[in-house]
């Protein structure tokens, strides 16, 4: 073998091993200046000075983070806010690498619904190595990173939103079995027991029917009735 192959390898693994380092560096370049800071701060100004409604009260925060697929190293950090209707998401974008050194914050804002038509489950995101929320509601699907020192505050936003979607479940059976008694009710047939001084004419008025109906429905010959017969004011339905 040539004595000149070793230095040859030599240098080439040498070239190989700065331009990495100049890549790495590069990155963290890159990094350091697109990182919006401080983003918690900034979104968190922004959801109580103009997103959040009139009455409206946070109840649970996190602080999250997305990653574009088109600029998966820059990712735009922000919060998660339950309140007491919605989940609102409120992100400032990361800076523009070529742009000025402090322009003004781009902001992104979204809110989900935190009622049953909402998905909350947990998943992962930067290629898996990162814990994130999983919101899904009308088709689409958001996923929101979370740091391991925030995540217990993400599984508190979770918890609650499910222990939401449960008391929702619950009172909504509620209302449809009292709408089926109130349904059964209806559709029962009613009776009317005969007082002194009634006749068949003022019961009919009574119950927004005719003699002849009342008739009919107890098979009366004529409107001779006394006191304490049952009669048949409507049939069941």
């Amino acid at each position: 073998m040539s004595p000149k192959m070793p230095r040859l390898a030599r240098a080439l693994a040498t070239q190989i091993v700065i331009v990495i380092v100049l890549l790495l560096g590069g990155l963290a370049v890159h990094v350091y200046r697109t990182h919006p800071r401080p983003a918690r701060a900034l979104v968190e100004r922004e959801l109580r000075g103009g997103i959040l409604a009139d009455g409206e009260h946070v109840s649970r925060m996190v602080t999250v983070f997305r990653r574009r697929p088109s600029d998966y190293f820059r990712a735009t950090r922000g919060i998660l806010a339950l309140t007491d209707h919605r989940i609102v998401y409120v992100g400032i974008a990361p800076r523009d690498i070529m742009g000025p050194e402090d322009p003004v914050p781009e902001i992104e804002s979204t809110d989900f619904p935190s009622d049953t038509t909402l998905d909350i489950s947990t998943g992962r995101t930067l290629l898996g190595a990162t814990r994130a929320l999983v919101l899904r509601h009308g088709g689409k699907r958001a996923v929101f990173g979370v740091a391991d020192e925030d995540w217990q505050d993400a599984q508190a936003i979770r918890q609650e939103v499910e222990s939401r979607h449960t008391a929702q479940r619950t009172e909504a059976a509620r209302l449809r079995r009292e709408a089926q008694i109130a349904d059964s009710i209806a559709r029962a047939p009613r009776w009317h027991v005969v007082e002194r001084g009634q006749a068949l004419s003022s019961i009919a008025a009574m119950y927004n029917t005719t003699v002849e109906q009342l008739r009919a429905l107890n098979k009366l010959e004529s409107d001779r009735i006394k006191v304490g017969q049952r009669l048949l004011v409507k049939p069941q339905t």
